[in-house]
């Protein structure tokens, strides 16, 4: 079976664009057709739009070949994707796939998809009509758009593949007529061999994404003016690192005051790493003994289930799906979102906690049962075969 899958990945360094053109670091899509390609007889292909770019592209990344197509970077939202779903459904209809896989709803491979007339499935992976609740945008903004093409597209959908019970059920309400496959993403497999019992860097904080609101960085830099305030000795101690800032980013959007803020609060204990390999940053959290994840919306947290795996301890907020793995896995802890106070006395309870072997190992077995590799390429070799089955 050929499955096309519609996604985002970074450039890799052959690209002509690459260095030029900022891109989505993620790259759980390629982890899902390493599995697919190990543990089935799936033949995945990936195909990512490029805007920005001046040439289509292609690349074997890791044995998967990837086509980067290249597209206009202005208008997208504004014409309602219309000509990206053009363009990305003609190009995915010349590699005569059995099925197209796309993934996110905040862009125009879902529409995609459904434009090719091939049998298809839709991974959401960020729902706007959730984000919008939590954080509602201006009324002529594109996130006011986007949520109205994810709903076109989702009224559209049959099958779609929800990350977590919590994204399933919030489908399952606004969207009935939806058939809802519950599957995780997996994580590439070299993370296992990282060992767990390393020596912790004790004091140190991880923060691992894009320095959004959503993200909830000014909710960690208030806890850590709380911890500041009530343990000024233990505050002195504390080193945080940023793995996924943006160098360039304005000195007057949200990323720049709040770097700005973290800088005047921890001095040269704040520490940037920008966006580095998904390897190096397991690596890195391998030795840090806490992550801390305040989102005020999280739809499943790649992050967390890296920090589980390495025996890293993540707190998390309550009400997201990063929830649902660190309860399942018995390690870490869940705060109240949007509280600070709570935050912070979680970051108390868990940065001199030394690290309980038994615990890490447990987690990362049951991250392993949840979502590793053959579960979750077996699970979406089951999703296709039902979906070529009612033909």
């Amino acid at each position: 079976m050929k499955v096309v899958h519609l996604c985002n990945l970074p450039l890799p360094a052959g690209h002509p664009d690459y260095g030029k053109i900022q891109t989505h670091p993620g790259r759980w899509v390629l982890n899902l057709a390493l599995a697919q390609k190990a543990h089935t007889k799936i033949e995945p292909i990936l195909v990512v739009q490029i805007p920005g770019a001046k040439v289509d592209y292609q690349e074997e990344v890791e044995g998967i070949v990837v086509h980067y197509l290249a597209a206009p970077d202005r208008l997208r939202s504004t014409t309602l994707f219309y000509f990206d779903a053009r363009r990305i459904s003609a190009y995915v209809r010349k590699l005569k796939p059995d099925l197209a896989h796309a993934h996110g709803t905040e862009d125009a491979y879902a529409l995609a998809s459904q434009a090719t007339g091939l049998p298809c499935v839709l991974t959401v992976q960020g729902c706007y009509f959730i984000i919008n609740r939590e954080l509602p945008p201006g009324l002529f903004s594109r996130g006011r758009v986007v949520q109205g093409t994810e709903w076109l597209a989702l009224r559209r959908a049959k099958h779609v593949v929800a990350k977590s019970s919590y994204v399933k059920n919030e489908l399952k309400t606004k969207f009935p007529h939806l058939c809802l496959h519950e599957i995780p993403n997996t994580f590439d497999p070299r993370l296992l061999e990282i060992p767990i019992d390393r020596p912790r860097r004790m004091g140190d904080l991880a923060f691992v994404g894009t320095m959004v609101e959503r993200k909830g960085v000014h909710i960690l830099r208030q806890a850590l003016e709380i911890i500041r305030s009530e343990c000024p000795s233990l505050f002195s101690e504390i080193r945080l690192h940023i793995f996924g800032d943006h160098p360039d980013a304005r000195a007057d959007s949200y990323e720049g005051r709040e770097k700005q803020a973290l800088g005047d609060l921890l001095g040269n204990r704040l520490i940037l790493h920008q966006t580095i390999p998904g390897t190096q940053l397991a690596e890195n959290l391998s030795t840090i003994p806490v992550l801390v994840a305040p989102s005020l919306e999280e739809m499943f947290g790649n992050q967390v289930i890296e920090a589980l795996l390495v025996g890293t301890c993540p707190i998390v907020t309550e009400e997201t799906a990063m929830a649902e793995n660190v309860k399942a896995a018995g390690f870490g802890c869940c705060v109240a979102k949007k509280d600070p106070k709570q935050l912070a006395h979680g970051v108390l309870s868990k940065i001199s906690k030394p690290l309980c072997l038994s615990e890490a190992t447990k987690a990362r077995a049951t991250i392993l049962s949840r979502s590793g590799p053959e579960v979750v390429a077996q699970a979406h070799l089951k999703v296709y075969q039902e979906i070529e089955s009612n033909r």
